[in-house]
Formats: C-alpha cells, structure tokens, sequence
C-alpha cells in the first residue's frame, strides 16, 4: 500500500509502515465484511426476534438499535471499528511528529512558487470545529501545535490514504477526480476561468480540478491554517500552480461573482445546518452568472430503521454529530433560500473513480446561477 510520493508526505520506518499497514487491513475488513455483516444479523436474528415477540417490525431507528446492540456482534462490530479510527491517528500521528521541524521546513514558501498560500492568525475558529475532533482525530482541522505548523494537514493525508485502505487511489483524489469528471460530462460548455474548492483540506480534492481545467485559475480554502500550509506545499511538489487561502466559508474574502465552478466535497456533513446554509449564501455570492455550484449528498435519508443504523454509524461512533442534521434538511429548498433560481437546480451521480464495490455512487446536489 503506497502512496505516490511528494516532499511533503510523511515518511515512515519500517515498523511505522508495517502498522499502517495493519490498520489498512483492519479498516478494510471492517468496511467490507464486518460492519455490512450486522444489515445480515439483523436480518437474520434480530428482526424475527423482534417480530416474535411483539407481533410487528420496529417502528422507529431507536427500536430497532436497542434490539440489534443486544447482539455480541453489532456492540464487537462497533469495537472493531472505533478501535481502527483511533489507531489510525495514533500511529499515523506518532510518525509525524518524529519529523515534524523537517516537513515545516519543507513546507515554507519558496522564491518561484508556481501557486500561493495565505494564513489568517486572526480568524476565529467557529465553536463547531473547536468543540469536537471530527473524525476523532486529534486536534481536527486547525489546531496549531507549533509555528507554521502543518500537523493536522500532514496527519490528514496519510491518514485517509490509511482510513481507506488506498482505495481513493494514490493520491486520494477519487472523489475530488469523480466530482471534476461528473462537471465535464453533465457541463461538456463550461470553460471555468477559475474555481474554488471549500474545505479542501490538504489539497487531494482540489487539484483534480486543476488537473481537468487546466486553465483555470484554482483557489482552495479551509478554516485549518495547518491544512492550507501543507495543501499548498503539497500541490508546489506535484508541479500544480494552485492558491490555497484559509477561511471561513460562511464569510469568504472574495469578489461576487469571482468563480465560476464552486464546490465543497466532504464537508456539509461536518457542519451544522446553519453554517451550512451560512455557506449556500456565500456560494451564491461568490459564483459567476452562468456558473455552478455543486456540493456532494443532498441524498433523501433512510427511513427504514435498519438503513438508517448503518447511515448513522460514523456520526455515533467517529465523531460526526452534524451528519444525521445534514441529512434531515432539504437541501433543494436551502439552495433556493441561498438566492439559486429553482429551475436551476440539479442532482446528479457518478461511480466512484476508485473503491468500487464498497462505496455506493457519488451524489452531487447543485444550481447553475
């Protein structure tokens, strides 16, 4: 399992990798075998169990979850999985921080960059990203261990390549790779100027876009000083002219109407609704007339009680609390109370680039404004 080099990867030693490399196969047979596993227990044991003894299915999720986590497997199942997330972090983390000063350095703007990056030591970080370590990992985002630091990026990268068993491909721009694809196939006119990338994180999502527009002007923003350091030093190493700035996206600095492609991936589910819809209003703002807006989900959620244990596992067992709020809003309605015409709106899927198989289609919900 290795992922495409760049001189701001981590490194590892040989037994740094050898436990990567565990978890890597831990997560993977969670994913694909364990957690899937407990939809058949249900199936199975819990639900004639349940129908025996009270003569009708389960009528609500919370129904249906107290029966299914009287079971050994669905509470072992749980252990397994929040078991791998952290050890994703622990081991990845320790492995950063033994070269920490040295990817610093590395990641110091250089005379002749082909992109830019700008911090704001004076942005306040929303109580949201403060209050919880998304994903479980330590810090989140934006925690700022050292000067010009970039731990929380560095940890991010090797960390999802880890999380998903390589599956997003080498380096990790499946999704960001799917999301550019599905624009150039269902908006074969559009010739974007420039385009922006909300939460990128450490750029794996952004420079797809640069890669299938590349002459567009490409700006990625994140709320993480850390990740825009290590985005931005990341893209310089792979030969990509990329600008990255970090923001808030519910009061982003640029002009109206300054993009013409604007897109989040992975990101609503990590936000509350009214910073979500914060966002939607600054989406349309900064959007160009005649450009596109996209986000990924805006899918219906599950009603089905069993359907909506399993959606729900990573906001009760990874630290994604906003997820289940995300889902319950209608997100055809936010974009038009955002200022997007109705007759404007679209959906869309695509398969994804990579992990086919264990990832169900990407959804995209948008406007053309």
């Amino acid at each position: 399992m290795f992922q495409d080099r760049h001189d701001i990867l981590p490194s590892a030693t040989h037994d740094e990798f050898a436990r990567e490399e565990f978890i890597a196969t831990l997560r993977k047979r969670f994913t694909t075998d364990i957690w899937p596993g407990a939809r058949q227990i249900y199936a199975d044991k819990v639900l004639p169990a349940f129908q025996a003894k009270h003569g009708r299915d389960p009528e609500t999720p919370r129904e249906a979850y107290d029966a299914l986590r009287e079971t050994f497997y669905f509470r072992a199942g749980n252990l397994v999985g929040r078991a791998a997330q952290e050890l994703i972090w622990d081991t990845v983390g320790e492995s950063i921080e033994r070269q920490l000063d040295d990817l610093i350095d590395a990641a110091r703007p250089k005379p002749g960059a082909l992109g830019s990056v700008r911090t704001n030591p004076d942005l306040e970080i929303p109580r949201y990203i403060d209050a919880v370590d998304i994903h479980a990992m330590p810090g989140n985002f934006h925690t700022e261990i050292r000067e010009d630091d970039v731990y929380a990026g560095a940890l991010y990268d090797r960390g999802v390549y880890v999380f998903a068993f390589g599956g997003l491909g080498s380096q990790n721009e499946g999704l960001g790779a799917t999301t550019a694809a599905f624009v150039n196939e269902r908006f074969p006119n559009l010739k974007p100027r420039r385009i922006l990338d909300i939460g990128c994180g450490p750029g794996f999502t952004t420079l797809p876009w640069k890669i299938a527009f590349p002459d567009a002007e490409v700006h990625g923003v994140d709320i993480g000083g850390p990740q825009v350091r290590y985005a931005h030093a990341r893209a310089e190493s792979l030969g990509h002219a990329v600008h990255y700035s970090q923001q808030d996206a519910a009061d982003l600095d640029f002009e109206d109407g300054y993009f013409d492609i604007v897109c989040s991936l992975l990101v609503t589910h990590e936000m509350p609704a009214p910073h979500i819809r914060a966002m939607f209003r600054e989406c349309h703002r900064v959007t160009a007339a005649g450009g596109i807006v996209l986000h990924d989900g805006g899918y219906p959620p599950p009603t089905n009680p069993i359907d909506v244990i399993m959606s729900n596992w990573f906001n009760e067992n990874a630290n994604e609390p906003f997820a289940i709020g995300m889902r319950r809003m209608d997100m055809d309605a936010e974009l038009v109370a955002a200022g997007f015409a109705e007759d404007r709106l679209f959906r869309g899927q695509k398969e994804p680039v990579y992990l086919k198989g264990h990832l169900p289609p990407a959804s995209f919900i948008g406007a053309v404004k």
